[in-house]
This record gives structure tokens, sequence and C-alpha cells, in this order.
């Protein structure tokens, strides 16, 4: 029964987001309330080319942008340019990266340029099923949104999870206590199989998402691996770029990850500003 609430590479269509050329765009997996109702928005792409786009937006919910090169040895680099812009300030970054848009501000992903690979773009939006948007006008003063921009996995308390020596590498962490207002979400590489997993737990205010992600921008829509995932007490597996919504006091975890061709990014996040759990040794 808990199938329902996963979305595999191919399953939702992807938003058509305007940019120049539109074939820059390769998508990897969507989920919305089509697939999964009362779902958080998310969808993964890859940018393969060299990109511009016209205007600013905005949107009825908090949005997040996830940027991650597609080289997992070189992880920190996006191998091309980014010039987000947000209200009247740009951003313009090089480096694996979240970028945190509130609801209602003008918003824009300006130029991608000088890509020597191609990079994953991920935006989910925190309060919302769908993607909706509508045109907008800088309004806010210079300098207002400057730091709406994460990058490294650094939690302000300091706390790094346990892992298997080689399992995976840490990439980026975003909440609320390191950008006021933002969604905790947070991002890794998976290397190697690995047999062991987080305990099976619950949340009591965050609806969850997770997400397995194949790094293959030539086959967006594949894993390239075998991982399962329990839920409910249902184990559930996908060789499929994977989106999962998980809804809050739903049990979940461990997930294990029983074969694996090339690295995997995983990462997770909620409607929540803080991530706190509740260990649950049973199931629904």
């Amino acid at each position: 029964m808990y199938e329902r609430y996963f979305a595999r590479g191919g399953s939702c269509p992807a938003p058509k987001f305007p940019c120049t050329p539109q074939d820059a765009i390769r998508p990897s997996v969507c989920l919305d309330g089509s697939v999964v109702p009362g779902s958080i928005f998310g969808c993964v792409e890859w940018i393969a080319a060299d990109l511009t786009t016209e205007g600013l937006v905005k949107h009825d919910s908090d949005e997040l942008h996830m940027f991650v090169g597609g080289d997992p040895t070189h992880q920190e680099d996006l191998n091309g340019t980014v010039d987000f812009q947000i209200e009247n300030d740009r951003l313009v970054f090089s480096e694996t990266s979240f970028v945190f848009v509130p609801k209602g501000c003008a918003h824009n992903i300006r130029s991608v340029t000088g890509l020597k690979k191609p990079m994953l773009h991920y935006i989910m939006h925190v309060n919302a099923s769908f993607y909706k948007a509508e045109s907008a006008a800088a309004a806010a003063p210079a300098g207002k949104y400057a730091d709406h921009r994460v990058t490294k996995y650094a939690p302000v308390d300091g706390r790094i999870p346990d892992a298997p020596e080689g399992f995976l590498s840490f990439l980026l962490w975003i909440d609320s206590k390191k950008l006021a207002g933002a969604p905790y979400t947070e991002a890794v590489w998976f290397h190697t199989t690995n047999d062991t997993g987080p305990e099976n737990h619950t949340h009591e205010d965050l609806d969850e998402f997770i997400a397995f992600i194949g790094s293959d921008p030539e086959h967006p829509e594949e894993l390239n691996g075998d991982v399962s995932f329990l839920i409910g007490g249902e184990q559930i597996h996908t060789r499929k770029s994977t989106l999962v919504f998980v809804p809050r006091k739903i049990s979940h975890s461990p997930l294990l990850v029983h074969e694996l061709e090339r690295d995997i990014l995983h990462f997770s996040g909620g409607n929540s500003g803080d991530y706190n759990k509740d260990v649950n040794s049973t199931f629904d």
C-alpha cells in the first residue's frame, strides 16, 4: 500500500520551465499532488547546456533550489556558473549550493554559463503540492536577499551523522537555524553499497521528502543501483531515480543500498525549519 508515496522517473511529467534553449533541461523525476495527493512538490532535472531566461516569477509557497555539480569526486564544483536573481539581488556562484526563496519574492535563474559538465538542479515548494508561478517585478531594496545562499554540510549545532567508512560524503545542509525561514534539507552522495541505515522513526511535526537520484545525465531517470526503503513496515525497492513523500507520523527507515553501479545522490527534507524525529520500533 505504501507504493502510493513513491514517484519514480517517468511517472509524473515535469513542469516546463521557460529557458533558452529549452532542450538544455533533462528531467529526472518529479513529485506532485497528481502522483501523491498532499505531497510536497519537488522536481529534479539536469542542466546539460548553458541557458538563459527572461523575466522574474513568484510563487504562493516558499521555494528551495539546490544546485549540485555532476562530478561526485569534485562535489563542491558546479562546473559552471549560476546567475540567480532574488528581487534586486544577484547571486552569482560556481559551487554546490542551496538558494532559499521566500513566498512572494520575485526571482529566477537568469543564466547558467560556462558549463563543462551537466549540473543537477532540484526545486521544492515547501507549502504546495503543485508548481504554480506568475510574473513578478523586483521591489525589495538591494541587499535584502543577498545572503539567501547556503553551501557545505555544516549544521549550526555541529551534528554530523555516523556512517560506515567510505559509504557517503556530506554535501549540503540547510535549516531555519542556518538561514531564517528556510526548510530543513540535507544532501549526501552514496559511493558504495550499505546494509545498515537510520533506525525506524516517525516525525510528529514534519512531512518529509526523500530522494534517490542517479548520477548519469544521459539517462536521468535511471538510478544505476538498487535501493530499498522501509515505510510503514513495507520494504519497497527502486531502480529508478525516485522521490518519496513520507507524511508525518508514518514510520520509515532504514534505507539500504543493495547495488550501486554509479554514485547516487541522496537528499531529504521537509516542511519544517527543524529536523526532529521519534525513534519507533513498531510499524503502522
